[in-house]
């Protein structure tokens, strides 16, 4: 089993399928964008055009091998290249803890659509300023003018 280990010393195997992570994540792709909330942590991440496309592939079940050589193609980019960058990225998406193995074997979704920018490194940018808003009963913890204001003890 060939496996890859990111600088934070986070091993995965390339040819693993994962999926988001569901007890602890939200996701949705809008357009070219990306955005994850990880529901425990309160962080919620962004990312656009070659991560949003890097992310629906490795989420929907396409291992990053594979996720590499679709990307490499739809890019019209060194597949090698592209393989090292998706392989840093899927080991950083496990560390941050949204994604996990596959416990079945996901069919693998094909991106359809051409490139609407150049490969660069897909990253995603994390959030962590809506942590207190995203914590809010919003029925029990906020003023009666509502959500998103706190009561003053929260």
């Amino acid at each position: 089993m060939l496996q890859f280990m990111n600088e934070s010393h986070t091993t995965f195997d390339p040819q693993q399928s994962y999926v988001p992570n569901a007890s602890s994540i939200s996701h949705e792709r809008l357009e070219d964008e990306v955005i994850i909330i990880n529901l425990v942590s309160g962080s919620y991440f962004a990312g656009s055009n070659v991560t949003a496309d890097a992310w629906t592939l490795v989420s929907n079940g396409a291992s990053a091998l594979e996720a590499s050589a679709q990307l490499a193609r739809i890019y019209s980019h060194d597949e090698k290249a592209i393989g090292q960058d998706v392989n840093a990225f899927v080991a950083r998406l496990i560390e941050l803890g949204l994604l996990e193995p596959a416990t079945s074997q996901p069919t693998a979704t094909q991106l359809s659509r051409a490139a609407t920018s150049e490969w660069t490194t897909p990253i995603l940018v994390e959030y962590t300023d809506m942590w207190d808003l995203i914590r809010l009963d919003p029925i029990h913890d906020v003023e009666e003018t509502g959500w998103p204001n706190a009561r003053p003890e929260h």
